[in-house]
């Protein structure tokens, strides 16, 4: 079984298809997608289309709840409070529902996936640090644990006791070993790498593989800039 990690898509379409594009010729039997499908940029409903129509499991992020609820976007910088207010007026009904269904956090007997922490989910905390990820570790019952919200591809190691950034390239995994693996994200990285990441999961030969995407990051910067959408999210891109 060969899995697709993608996190943090951000309604940015064109780095949804350049990864779907490449994932096509991948020989990817199922796809694990960790939240923030929408926000920032400006195709939501696009984006989605395309998601819905991925053999996925999906689980929710922080910017998706506010885009049902804009409630839940009140801690957010005014950047991405403005984009998710945009998304919100802008999301088809339809979607509210499919939002409405997804879970916080997902459990199978290989993996735990969930947009931020696996210890207390709702409440969208960031794991940057080995010390944050300690009661994910704690609660965590897989061998596996996938995790996105910072946009930083790395990976941490319950029994090293430690943590590091992922460059892009090809990792054996010890299955003796817990680990939590952040892929990076496709909608917009922040990683000092403007190119789009995400992972591809080999279980049967237990690696780990990070891939980075150029794509087309002028165009969705200048939709970003033709909704009428905060200049920096466009510039972030580039």
């Amino acid at each position: 079984m060969k899995y697709a990690v993608l996190a943090d898509i951000h309604s940015n379409l064109e780095a949804l298809n350049a990864a779907a594009d490449y994932l096509a010729n991948a020989d990817i039997n199922h796809y694990l997608i960790l939240g923030d499908l929408v926000g920032y940029a400006a195709n939501p409903n696009e984006c989605l289309d395309v998601i819905s129509k991925l053999p996925a499991k999906i689980v929710i992020g922080n910017h998706d709840a506010a885009a049902m609820d804009l409630r839940q976007g009140e801690g957010f910088t005014d950047t991405a409070y403005e984009a998710i207010r945009w998304t919100h007026n802008c999301l088809e009904p339809r979607w509210h529902d499919f939002f409405g269904r997804l879970p916080f956090i997902h459990i199978t007997p290989s993996y735990t996936m969930a947009h931020a922490a696996i210890a207390n989910p709702e409440a969208f905390d960031y794991l940057f640090y080995f010390d944050d990820v300690l009661p994910s570790f704690r609660q965590m019952e897989t061998p596996l644990g996938w995790i996105g919200h910072t946009h930083v591809p790395q990976i941490f190691m319950a029994k090293g006791k430690s943590g590091a950034y992922l460059n892009e390239g090809k990792y054996p995994l010890d299955r003796s070993e817990k680990y939590l693996i952040n892929p990076g994200s496709v909608g917009q990285p922040r990683d000092r790498d403007t190119r789009l990441s995400f992972a591809v999961f080999d279980e049967e030969a237990y690696s780990l593989q990070i891939v980075r995407l150029s794509y087309d990051s002028r165009k969705t910067a200048q939709k970003i800039r033709e909704a009428g959408l905060p200049e920096s999210l466009a510039e972030r891109l580039l």
